[in-house]
């Protein structure tokens, strides 16, 4: 909830700079402030900021109360810095001062501006009964071509009700979305109102109606980085969501072309390159992923993305390149406790390394999955070292991994198993490990028929891949 209060604050109205006053616009009605209440908001503001300018600004209205721009300044001031500090005095203080210029100043776009930032935070926040209303009020004054940097007030009262659910344990999609459509409503050219709302469908699992409402906002918004993005990521996740995104390759296909489009106005971002890298070796592009994960890693060089990138050479049987780079990564922090570190050498042959780092590996965990299990007995088997005992603490995530625990410890058969592998994701792990049982045998033809069998399902980011062309060479 934090992190989405943040966003919706970053961009809801402030300015980088406090603009002048200029000519008025269309009046707003407001109560005029007394000179007495004047004095008590100058003492306050001594009281909240006893700084040089803020003292300075005093003098100059007190020395000229025709002139608005002092209070301006003092308003404009106290919005700042109440809002960054979430001073509930300084947000209320700051609308005094900025009331008292609109008055002067109707309809002015800068003063609107400020005052804004003070209803749509006091929405945010839940600091005034009213300030939804008022923020409402201020938004319809401004000129369309100021809401495309703002904000619509409705996604503050989104916030809101967000963090209210949160605090009352009870979630209502359908109140929230009622709320992000006024919000597209108020503000057709605001990203982050299509992109909340198909967040919504997307965990109830509405990708129809996830992409109806991003296409919606793309119709209308041809700049927005992260809209893009988040269409690319719905495309992603819904070749996802059946457990094998490869029997949906149309869906990564325009997953990639969203990142695509993405990247011109969001070309420093090294999670978009690597999003693109991962999409392009789906498409067995494997050129153009390498590409991308090298850009990715120029832009961001941690231990862990040389890690990234070491496993993608690795992936690739690019096996020198791939322990250069896994090197350069331990030295920069990489564990051997990683997963990556063990399947490179997997993938290389190199079964010793592989069970040094699958002995680190155990170390820093208590919970295992299957994979964790087969790949136990095959490290052990192909470097001739003791087992890891895993088998107490294995889990499970689908029908499937259980149907593939039950094959590894002789409670299913090979043809069983079999009879259960639809997808090709499925069928590739199928047909790897009843093909390493086959080898380990000594049944070298029908386990020969059966890596290449999992080669050609194309599943290409799968470590069955690599693992595959590396017993069938051996037989070779």
């Amino acid at each position: 909830m934090s992190f989405l209060v943040a966003a919706l604050l970053a961009s809801c109205a402030h300015p980088n700079e406090k603009e002048n006053i200029r000519t008025p616009k269309a009046p707003l009605d407001l109560s005029a402030i007394s000179p007495h209440k004047m004095a008590g908001a100058f003492q306050e503001s001594r009281k909240l900021n006893n700084s040089d300018v803020v003292s300075l600004l005093i003098q100059s209205a007190q020395k000229d109360p025709s002139n608005s721009e002092p209070l301006y300044s003092l308003g404009y001031l106290h919005m700042q810095n109440g809002i960054k500090t979430k001073n509930a005095e300084e947000i209320k203080l700051a609308e005094t001062y900025l009331k008292e210029v609109i008055k002067q100043f109707p309809g002015n776009n800068a003063v609107l501006q400020a005052l804004y930032n003070i209803y749509y935070d006091n929405t945010l926040r839940s600091r005034d009964s009213q300030a939804f209303e008022k923020a409402k009020a201020v938004f319809i004054q401004l000129p369309d071509s100021l809401h495309t940097n703002m904000n619509p007030p409705s996604l503050a009262r989104y916030a809101a009700v967000v963090a209210q659910q949160e605090r009352d344990k009870e979630s209502d999609h359908q109140v929230l979305r009622e709320i992000l459509l006024d919000a597209i409503r108020e503000s057709p050219t605001t990203d982050t109102s299509y992109i909340q709302l198909a967040k919504l469908y997307i965990d109830d699992r509405y990708f129809a109606l996830a992409l109806a409402t991003l296409k919606l906002g793309e119709e209308s918004i041809t700049n927005s980085s992260e809209l893009y993005q988040t269409i690319a990521d719905t495309y992603n996740d819904r070749a996802e969501v059946s457990g094998c995104n490869y029997e949906h390759v149309a869906d990564i296909r325009k997953a990639t072309k969203y990142y695509q489009l993405a990247m011109p106005l969001n070309s420093d971002n090294p999670a978009l390159h690597h999003a693109l890298s991962q999409s392009f070796f789906d498409l067995n592009l494997n050129q153009l992923g390498l590409n991308e994960a090298k850009i990715a890693l120029d832009l961001k060089s941690t231990s862990a993305n040389i890690g990234i990138n070491a496993q993608n050479f690795s992936m690739l049987g690019y096996h020198q390149q791939a322990l250069d780079l896994l090197q350069h990564a331990v030295g920069k922090g990489y564990s051997l406790s990683d997963v990556g570190y063990h399947e490179i050498y997997m993938n290389s042959g190199d079964w010793k390394n592989a069970a040094v780092g699958f002995a680190n590996y155990v170390k820093q965990r208590e919970k295992f999955n299957v994979y964790d299990l087969i790949k136990s007995d095959i490290i052990a088997q192909q470097s001739q070292t003791q087992t890891w005992t895993l088998t107490k603490n294995i889990s499970t995530a689908n029908s499937w991994e259980k149907a593939l625990y039950d094959y590894w410890t002789n409670k299913l058969s090979s043809s069983d198993l079999k009879g259960l592998a639809h997808t090709s994701c499925e069928k590739t792990e199928y047909f790897f490990y009843t093909g390493y049982r086959d080898l380990m045998a000594g049944n070298k033809a029908q386990a020969h028929t059966k890596f290449t069998a999992a080669l050609n399902q194309n599943t290409y980011r799968f470590i069955e891949r690599p693992l595959a062309r590396l017993f069938l060479q051996n037989a070779n």
